[in-house]
């Protein structure tokens, strides 16, 4: 089963013990211990999560704290609970903890159970009550995800960042290992011959342009050598920046 739907029935499971655990006149009065309970198990979940994995404790957490704020709105006066804005702070939680379309659904869900348990008694606060969770939870959804497309852009941009910290590694390895080695042995091997043939004079039969070809590759070489090390020292330095 997708771990979405699992999310959506624990939720829905939560509320609706949440509703009838208050609704029940044999279990009403015990709501203050269960909450209480619950939210020792909460901090006890949130302690024992910094020592294994977040987001395998992150279910039955967000489940617990779902609970605990329905459990305290149904048992101060339901829509007309002086923690009623508990319940908008909810949806946040749920859509960033879950998934964005679990906000929906908890609200669906608690707006309709409001909406049954006083229907014959609603009055103009009860109305706002509820078209306040109304509006609220394509607020929670929309923020929730512009929050996970922002964490999903930091970690591509962490990707690239690594990457190009490879790149530059790899880039001065063959600069430092193969490009100035190679480049020397050319360059030493250019001068050699230049240094024997400007000894030997005219002793050599070689034509005069061979000689200046020769010292022409000679001066190249010693500029490729020189950029080279430029090119080595700035990747250096470009690096540091970043990792400033």
């Amino acid at each position: 089963m997708p771990l979405s739907s699992l999310h959506t029935i624990y939720l829905t499971l939560s509320i609706l013990i949440a509703w009838f655990w208050s609704s029940n006149s044999s279990l009403n009065p015990y709501n203050l211990q269960l909450t209480a309970a619950l939210t020792l198990l909460y901090f006890g979940f949130k302690f024992f999560s910094r020592f294994s994995n977040q987001k395998a404790l992150n279910m039955p957490s967000t489940l617990i704290l779902n609970t605990i704020c329905l459990l305290l709105v149904f048992s101060t006066g339901g829509l007309v609970s002086p923690l009623f804005f508990l319940l908008d702070l909810l949806f946040f939680a749920i859509a960033l903890l879950f998934e964005p379309v679990q906000a929906a659904v908890a609200s669906f869900l608690i707006v309709f159970i409001f909406s049954s348990q006083n229907y014959s008694s609603l009055n103009t606060d009860k109305i706002i009550n509820l078209f306040s969770l109304i509006l609220m939870t394509p607020i929670a959804v929309i923020f929730s995800r512009n929050f996970l497309e922002v964490l999903e852009s930091k970690g591509k941009i962490k990707v690239l960042e690594t990457a190009l910290h490879e790149t530059e590694a790899e880039s001065l390895l063959w600069i430092s290992r193969q490009a100035k080695p190679s480049l020397a042995s050319v360059l030493n091997s250019t001068t050699d011959l230049v240094m024997y043939f400007n000894s030997k004079g005219r002793e050599l039969l070689l034509p005069p342009a061979i000689v200046e070809k020769l010292k022409s590759i000679q001066t190249d070489m010693i500029t490729l050598y020189s950029s080279a090390n430029s090119l080595e020292k700035t990747i250096e330095n470009e690096s540091d920046k970043i990792k400033l």
